[in-house]
């Protein structure tokens, strides 16, 4: 992949562009800024609604159970989505995809918002999905191809911005809950959406791309769909009666679960299109990889799905204040990400990696403490500021982390990014819709849930540490890429020294 630095193949590849695309090269860094809009809003809706999901749930007179399936669905059907996403902009266009995208999530934002009851909320939530799922691997497609020079560079950039939809959301999320209705946490998205709409309009109308036309593998996205749905229902049943797990449906659907991933390998095995490329799935590196993302996924997405209902359940915190304890985790991720992404070529892959992991584990066992104030030479923190900064300390971590995991993925085979993103996005999201699930049944046996919500942090800590050996298989190609560097430019300094001293 290519780093910061220009590059002769990146120069002649830009140049030897045709002249209908001289007037899109030009607005690239608009495409790049709308994207970013893009990703802005999808990051506002994974955030905003965690701290409407008390408000909601009365509202609607419903389950923990069943709210958290607005969670869940959401997230099930993006991880459907990403790898197709990925396909179909090989397809179709990458613009046009993303343009798509963007039309499904701000429909489905506009029904989220006008839901009757939880029932329509969930499929709505689904319709949602089907456009936020696209975003990333679209987008990250046509970042990759636009900015050769500078791919790794940019990437981590795009990925830095969504750390600010985590500023926004829980705090416009709170503000929303006391002063108008959690409805508006949904609507929210609709004029950011129809913006980015009307502005990439003609660009996804008359962009000219190369594209390859593919087979969409339908059975194989519904196999697995229905395979992690079978799973989730099981789950959620159980939650709903502790009894469950005696009766038959439960072992039904737990069977059904194992059997429709079965045939979604065995299918994905013989189509000659696969939704799921079983190669950059199964083998080394990228087996490494997925199996990393699958747990970062379950730990960290799980893990601030649930901190807002925790700042409400332990200490009693208003909808305002349980939004803005999250800003301080995105201001660190963002400010850390950019950093981490100007220098990723020094710094390597595997080091951000494992000490942003470290750093994310350490938050979550002084989570699980859930000290009240603490003071120090005069100096005391109280219960709100506290709680702010150890959620910081995992935005440090997920800021040093994410962009190299994201280029690190992307490197091993950088012509096909859309489809790596998606493969990436569809395991970390797998990973944190079981997450998610699996917390909410934890809280349903969970007679206290900040007790419970402290025995999970525990868990998510270990699942954490269990992660970061697997970040030794996986090639630190930008380590490698700098150590050549380093070695070409002694070498050229020994030559310049050695025919300096041979003329002296």
């Amino acid at each position: 992949m290519a780093t910061g630095d220009s590059s002769a193949p990146a120069r002649r590849g830009a140049a030897s562009r045709p002249a209908t695309s001289a007037s899109w090269l030009s607005n690239r860094y608009l495409f790049f800024a709308l994207a970013s809009l893009s990703l802005l809003m999808f990051s506002i809706d994974s955030t905003i609604v965690a701290v409407a999901l008390p408000t909601m749930m009365q509202e609607l007179r419903t389950t923990l159970a069943w709210i958290g399936w607005t969670l869940t669905a959401y997230t099930l059907t993006q991880t459907a989505m990403m790898p197709l996403a990925g396909k179909l902009s090989e397809s179709y266009g990458r613009m046009r995809v993303f343009w798509l995208c963007v039309l499904l999530f701000t429909a489905g934002s506009l029904l989220c918002g006008l839901a009757p009851n939880i029932g329509l909320l969930i499929v709505f939530r689904v319709l949602q999905a089907l456009g936020g799922g696209g975003f990333i691997p679209s987008a990250t497609g046509i970042v990759a191809r636009e900015f050769p020079e500078s791919r790794g560079k940019m990437i981590g950039l795009f990925t830095s911005i969504f750390p600010i939809g985590g500023i926004v959301g829980p705090n416009l999320g709170g503000f929303i809950i006391e002063h108008a209705s959690w409805r508006d946490v949904f609507l929210v998205n609709v004029p950011l959406g129809l913006l980015v709409l009307v502005l990439l309009w003609r660009q996804a109308r008359q962009r000219p791309e190369r594209t390859t036309r593919h087979r969409v593998d339908v059975w194989g996205t519904l196999l697995f769909a229905g395979g992690i749905s079978a799973l989730l229902a099981a789950i959620s049943l159980l939650g709903n009666d502790p009894r469950f797990w005696r009766t038959a449906p439960f072992w039904a659907l737990l069977a059904a679960s194992v059997a429709l991933l079965a045939v979604f390998v065995w299918h994905e095995r013989r189509v000659a299109e696969p939704a799921v490329d079983l190669r950059l799935v199964l083998r080394n590196p990228f087996l490494a990889v997925n199996v990393y993302n699958f747990l970062y996924g379950a730990a960290v997405f799980g893990f601030f799905s649930f901190i807002p209902y925790y700042a409400v359940v332990q200490f009693q915190m208003s909808p305002a204040e349980s939004g803005a304890i999250l800003t301080p985790r995105s201001l660190a991720m963002m400010a850390t990400a950019t950093l981490a992404s100007l220098f990723i070529i020094r710094l390597g892959y595997r080091l951000p990696m494992i000490l942003g992991m470290l750093l994310v584990i350490a938050s979550l066992l002084l989570l699980s403490r859930s000290q009240a104030a603490w003071s120090v030479a005069g100096l005391r923190l109280d219960t709100f500021w506290l709680l702010a900064l150890e959620v910081a300390l995992a935005g440090i971590g997920m800021g040093l982390a994410s962009p190299a995991s994201n280029n690190a993925a992307l490197d091993l085979l950088p012509d096909r990014a859309a489809v790596i993103t998606g493969i990436r996005g569809m395991f970390r999201s797998t990973g944190g819709v079981l997450g998610v699930a699996l917390i909410v049944l934890a809280l349903e046996f969970s007679p206290d849930k900040a007790a419970g919500l402290r025995t999970i942090f525990v868990a998510i800590a270990l699942v954490l540490a269990a992660a970061i050996p697997l970040t030794l298989l996986i090639p630190d190609t930008a380590r490698s890429r700098y150590q050549a560097q380093l070695r070409e430019r002694g070498g050229r300094e020994l030559s310049a020294a050695s025919v300096s001293s041979e003329h002296g």
